[in-house]
This record gives structure tokens, sequence and C-alpha cells, in this order.
């Protein structure tokens, strides 16, 4: 149930920061603008929008990163990782079965053939 929910919440998060990031202006192109000294958060919002983009758009990526990280955490499957459960797996199935099961190689099908062929000669 926990997951569930924060699944939904993650999936929101994302939504909206990519919302509030394609909504935000500009700044201008240049050195000081990738250093956000340039525009001044002028947008059809108006000069408040750009504060209040920002400060959304904080929010939305510390709760997709607070998510992501909870996703470690929370999981079905009681917490195991998928390479002990192989680990586990490989030591509980007896050797022969193994191999029974495994299907041939290409250098056995390959070897298969030409004994085949040496005894219709």
């Amino acid at each position: 149930m926990l997951f569930i929910i924060v699944v939904i919440v993650h999936v929101a998060s994302c939504v909206l920061l990519v919302v509030a990031v394609l909504l935000q202006s500009g700044k201008d192109a240049g050195l000081s603008g990738a250093f956000g000294m340039g525009g001044g958060g002028q947008t059809i919002f108006g000069a408040r929008a750009g504060d209040v983009l920002s400060k959304a758009t904080v929010v939305f990526a510390v709760t997709f990163i607070v998510t992501c990280l909870l996703f470690t955490r929370v999981r079905p499957g009681g917490g195991r990782s998928i390479l002990s459960t192989v680990a586990e797996e490989k030591k509980a199935a007896p050797a022969g079965a193994a191999e029974k099961a495994a299907p041939p190689s290409d250098a056995q099908k390959d070897s298969g053939t030409e004994s085949r062929n040496a005894t219709a000669e």
C-alpha cells in the first residue's frame, strides 16, 4: 500500500516538475544568463510568477528526489535484491537439474550434428 502511494506521489511530482520547468521563461542568452544574472523574471504571468515557479520547481524537484530515495526502502518483495534471490536459487537447485534445464549451446549443437553425419555414412 505504501509503495503505491510513493509511486503516485512520484509520478505526480514528475509531471508537475516538467510543467513548472516548461512554464518558466528563459533567461537572456549569454554568459550572464548562464549564471542566473540576466533576464529579470518577466513572464506572461507577470514578474512575480517567476518567483512562484522557481519555488514550485524546487519543491517538485525535492519531492522527486525524496520519492526516488524512498523507492530503495519501500518495495514489494520484502526488500530483497534480485542478485541475492538469484544466488539463493542457484544454491537451492541441484547441479544436475541446472544442466538438464539449460538449452544446449551452439558448440554442443554442432558436435551433435557432426556425430549424426558420421554415423549416417
